[in-house]
């Protein structure tokens, strides 16, 4: 390879990548938070920013992603084996639409149905 054709690669890799990782929170959350209040007053409240809560729910998405990737290409699982896997997925991804609420795009919102 040339070096212009490998920088041209690494370009790609790194778009990939950013791509991947890559979701915009809903403008209206920006700068929230959410509490948690414990049924008993007497003991402390946590306030966890809505912006980590959305880089949780987002790498999961994505680790999401990267496991349905390695069990389809995966060569000594049966079909059968990658259809249980799968499904157990599409249920994960269905359990997590409720977070949809905090996403901008909705190419990033999770979708049991893909």
């Amino acid at each position: 390879m040339e070096k212009y054709e490998i920088r041209e690669l690494a370009r790609a890799i790194v778009e990939e990548m950013d791509d991947m990782h890559s979701a915009e929170l809903a403008p209206k959350w920006e700068g929230s938070s959410i509490f948690f209040m414990p049924k008993n007053s007497e003991l402390k409240e946590h306030e966890l920013p809505i912006d980590k809560l959305f880089h949780k729910i987002v790498m999961l998405r994505d680790n999401l992603r990267v496991l349905e990737q390695q069990i389809n290409s995966n060569d000594s699982l049966s079909e059968g084996e990658k259809l249980k896997f799968q499904g157990y997925i599409t249920k994960c991804y269905g359990s997590l639409t409720s977070f949809n609420f905090l996403f901008y795009h909705e190419d990033d919102k999770f979708s049991s149905k893909k």
